[in-house]
C-alpha cells in the first residue's frame, strides 16, 4: 500500500501547477468579462482599477464611466 500512496502522492504533485495556473487565467478572464483591461504598473488615463489579474501581479482597469 505504501507505494500505491506514493503514485497518488507524485500524480497530486504533477497536477499542482496545472490547477494554479488555471486559477491565473479565470482572474484574467473574470477581468476581461467586466470589460477591463490587465496593466502592470498604472491604469491608464480615465480607468481605474477593478480588480487583478495574472494571479494578482497586475491590476484590472475599467472605464471610470
Amino acid at each position: 500500500t505504501s507505494t500505491k500512496a506514493m503514485k497518488i502522492l507524485f500524480l497530486l504533485l504533477l497536477l499542482l501547477p496545472t490547477v494554479s495556473q488555471a486559477a491565473a487565467v479565470s482572474d484574467t478572464v473574470t477581468c476581461r468579462k467586466i470589460k477591463g483591461e490587465c496593466a502592470f504598473l498604472l491604469c491608464p488615463l480615465f480607468k481605474r482599477a477593478a480588480g487583478t489579474c495574472y494571479n494578482g501581479l497586475a491590476k484590472c482597469c475599467r472605464p471610470l464611466w
